[in-house]
């Protein structure tokens, strides 16, 4: 395990002395705050601008409209018998309309447009809409209180008998947020586990590395490194994101973090990343170069995804027995049980197993993923063929 822990060194130096990782640890949540911050800076700069309707109202009820509708959609009454349709080509109006006695008995209306604007013309809708219902209850004799009463839907209040039972939104957030993290970390670090033995094995690296060290030790090393990498990244980028977090979000993140389960939510994430860049790091010892890399990358990349497929269901039932399912499966346990356990209070036993599982296929993905390594790595030319990789997990070590 020492030549492990030299390996895993090696790398993270490596690494933090490499102006490309810099760049990106540096340039990263730049690139996100931007694409965070610039589309709400642009929404608020995006004000509308003044549309203008025309409308002949033989109803006598412009004034209550005008009433109903947003401030940057005027309203100009017309005298009957105008030519509506030069008068708004004149004017540059946006169109006109007539506010007929039919439309009360019909609820239909022409609007004849020059400028189809989607939003104000379905603020127009919503205004005739509240309009026309206004102007039916007057007929029928029924006030808007008791209208209000007789479609009034029945409240229901949710009590569990059981606090731990009722879902916590501090519980949710931490968990979805904590479960962002750990995809980001298995994305981030497993593609760079690839891609760096991909180019140890071109480079004729590992020929110089396995003749001291053992293929086991290298990928344990490989693995730890890109984690303690994963980490450092993480930890930077929280760093500069929880002082703005605190400051500008109306949440209480330091609350929260007391509130939740860290140790279940660190143990999945763990066991989560173990699984899966021992895949990654597998897959890249049978590929000959960056390219067939990049072609198999995706194959491995929806594995993790599959926890996707079960949104819903866990969302919508998370004591469902597909959630159950997917909490336990350990494809897709380490995401499923910190979503599930920000919705409900997951069992204990469950925890275990799932934990249990999910531990236990990393161990044996792990030991296969060595074995691929150990000869993957040493072969060159070619890419290695599913029997060839089959045929290299039944070797027995010596």
């Amino acid at each position: 395990m020492r030549n492990a822990w030299k390996i895993a060194s090696w790398e993270v130096l490596r690494n933090l002395t490499n102006k490309q990782f810099i760049f990106g640890l540096i340039i990263t949540p730049l690139i996100m705050a931007l694409f965070i911050v610039v589309p709400v800076f642009l929404e608020r700069m995006n004000q509308p601008s003044e549309i203008t309707y025309y409308v002949v109202d033989e109803l006598g009820a412009t004034a209550t409209l005008k009433e109903l509708l947003p401030t940057h959609v005027v309203l100009v009454e017309a005298e009957p018998g105008s030519d509506l349709r030069e008068l708004v080509l004149s004017k540059k109006g946006a169109g006109y309309f007539l506010l007929q006695e039919s439309f009360v008995t019909t609820g239909q209306l022409e609007l004849f447009y020059n400028d189809s604007n989607s939003q104000a013309v379905s603020s127009l809708r919503q205004a005739l809409t509240a309009l026309l219902q206004q102007l039916r209850l007057a007929g029928s004799g029924v006030s808007p209180e008791e209208l209000a009463l007789l479609t009034a839907s029945a409240q229901v209040q949710q009590v569990p008998l059981k606090e731990e039972a009722q879902p916590q939104t501090m519980h949710l957030v931490v968990s979805s947020v904590f479960t962002g993290l750990v995809y980001f970390l298995v994305f981030t670090s497993g593609t760079m586990l690839m891609q760096s033995a991909v180019q140890e094995k071109r480079d004729r690296m590992a020929e110089v590395v396995l003749s001291s060290i053992s293929p086991r030790e290298l990928m344990q090393g490989k693995i730890v490194g890109h984690f303690l990498l994963g980490l450092i990244q993480l930890g930077f980028w929280l760093a500069l994101g929880l002082p703005f977090a605190v400051r500008f979000l109306d949440f209480p993140i330091l609350e929260a973090l007391r509130a939740v389960n860290l140790p279940v939510i660190l143990a999945f994430g763990l066991g989560g990343y173990l699984l899966f860049s021992a895949l990654f790091v597998g897959l890249g010892a049978t590929m000959e170069d960056l390219q067939s890399a990049g072609n198999a990358q995706s194959i491995v990349i929806m594995l993790p995804m599959l926890a996707f497929l079960f949104l819903g269901p866990v969302i919508s039932n998370p004591n469902g027995s597909i959630a159950v399912f997917a909490s336990l499966f350990p494809l897709t346990s380490s995401a499923i049980m910190m979503l599930r356990s920000g919705f409900t209070a997951v069992p204990l036993w469950q925890q275990l197993l799932s934990a249990a599982l999910l531990l236990i296929t990393a161990f044996i993905t792990m030991r296969a993923s060595a074995k691929i390594f150990r000869v993957g790595m040493l072969m060159y030319g070619k890419n290695a063929t599913p029997k060839e990789v089959w045929k290299w997990l039944r070797y027995r070590e010596s």
